[in-house]
């Protein structure tokens, strides 16, 4: 898919995701609004009955009765301009447990005109109850002043949210679904799309690789046709040779391939044996040598580690050091300075490959590691290879228990420390992958 293609999609995408979020959060708006209007209307109800219910029970008997006479008995705190105050607060309750309304609520008596609270249910709530918006008129009652009774809920938005909680719920969890698996989507689309990208650069890479080979065993083997070519020893020798070379080339870029193939299914398996890991980093520097001359580059050790004894399949660790040290060799852009040192951590023996190469920025190096994974060089185009030797490193040293660890700054080089656990002849540590013994 086309990158503009690509960005179309998830534009139209996220515009109807918005969208749809958008809508959401409108009806969920109007969910608590119409609950809000919902409590509304059922307080007004319960004071319309309670002030119905003191118009209709207008007595002088004070112990039972809604009012008193001017002879009353009641203490000032028990009545309010001739208000029982313990039988209002009894038919409040009543009326308001009859709509399904439960406290905490605070009630009163009070003149909105001329902002002055005559009696609240609950010391402090003054102000709030003057502010309600849920009231009745008691012009019925108290003909000559305008009063009201109102209430005010403390809770009221938390109540009108209680009652829809389960909806609201499931709907946030519905749209964080929603949102998730877009950008799940998304990302999973980029990394398919890097994989691809990478995939598209290793067969190119690979192709190169193996074209560059078999056109120069083409060439040898047409040279060895000619009767001239055959005549002359030497000259047979040397195309022979070059036929050899490239061959066993050839074989080497397959066993890469192969080895990818072991890593990913998991049907390696290693061959435990006592290594004196020294003597494999000279062998294997010795070996590397003419690489570096091509290059006019060098090779120091640093072999300072007492105890360089270890338990570990020969061939894969020697691959191992040979990849750090091409690694470095290829981005040295000229005259490579490579340095191998070891030393002892705990029980363990590190083997670091220092470089003064490009370096690696922060940003690839979480994924240096990754199979077929190869750090963009801008204009530095002769770096050959497949992605696999880095990747290959790591799998190889875990599944020895070990550790593989970067330190670089570009422009500056760069530092790889492969970690492995000493030789010990008792309770040997060893990974549950099949191996020989």
């Amino acid at each position: 898919m086309k990158k503009t293609t690509f960005l179309i999609i998830v534009t139209i995408t996220g515009f109807a995701l918005a969208g749809v979020i958008f809508i959401q959060f409108y009806w969920i708006r109007n969910a608590i609004l119409l609950q809000e209007e919902q409590l509304d209307s059922q307080v007004r109800l319960a004071l319309k009955g309670t002030v119905n219910q003191m118009y209709e029970n207008k007595s002088d008997t004070c112990n039972d009765g809604l009012f008193c006479s001017r002879n009353c008995s009641l203490e000032n705190n028990q009545q309010i301009n001739g208000l029982n105050i313990n039988a209002l607060k009894k038919l409040i309750r009543s009326e308001f447990s009859e709509v399904g309304l439960r406290g905490p609520y605070v009630y009163g008596i009070f003149s909105p005109n001329v902002q002055k609270v005559e009696f609240v249910s609950k010391v402090g709530y003054d102000k709030m109850l003057l502010q309600t918006d849920h009231f009745v008129s008691l012009s019925c009652i108290y003909k000559n002043d305008q009063m009201v009774l109102g209430a005010y809920f403390p809770d009221e938005r938390n109540r009108a949210l209680e009652n829809i909680f389960w909806w609201l719920l499931v709907c946030f969890i519905l749209l964080l679904v929603l949102v998730l698996g877009f950008i799940f989507n998304i990302y999973s689309f980029l990394r398919q799309k890097k994989i691809s990208e990478m995939k598209s650069d290793f067969v190119n890479n690979i192709t190169h690789e193996f074209k560059t080979p078999i056109a120069t065993i083409s060439l040898a083997s047409e040279m060895l046709l000619k009767p001239s070519i055959l005549a002359s020893e030497s000259k047979s020798l040397k195309y022979a040779g070059i036929i050899y070379d490239e061959n066993n080339r050839l074989k080497n870029q397959v066993e890469h391939v192969l080895q990818l193939a072991q890593l990913d299914r998991g049907t390696y398996s290693l061959k435990y044996d006592k290594l004196d890991i020294h003597s494999l980093i000279i062998k294997v520097v010795e070996s590397y040598q003419l690489i570096m001359k091509e290059r006019d580059g060098t090779i120091k050790l640093q072999l300072n580690a007492s105890n360089f004894i270890i338990q570990a399949d020969i061939i894969h660790i020697e691959n191992v050091i040979t990849n750090l040290l091409d690694n470095a060799n290829k981005y040295s852009p000229s005259s490579p300075e490579i340095t191998i040192s070891t030393f002892n951590r705990n029980d363990h023996i590190v083997v670091a490959v220092d470089d003064k190469g490009i370096g690696i920025s922060a940003k690839n190096q979480k994924y240096i590691f990754r199979k077929l994974y190869r750090v963009h060089t801008g204009n530095l185009h002769n770096v050959k290879g497949f992605g696999l030797g880095l990747y290959y490193v790591k799998r190889l040293i875990e599944a020895h228990n070990g550790q593989v660890t970067l330190h670089s700054e570009p422009g500056k080089g760069s530092r790889f420390e492969v970690s492995l656990p000493l030789y010990i002849l008792k309770n040997l540590t060893r990974n549950p992958n099949s191996y020989e013994s």
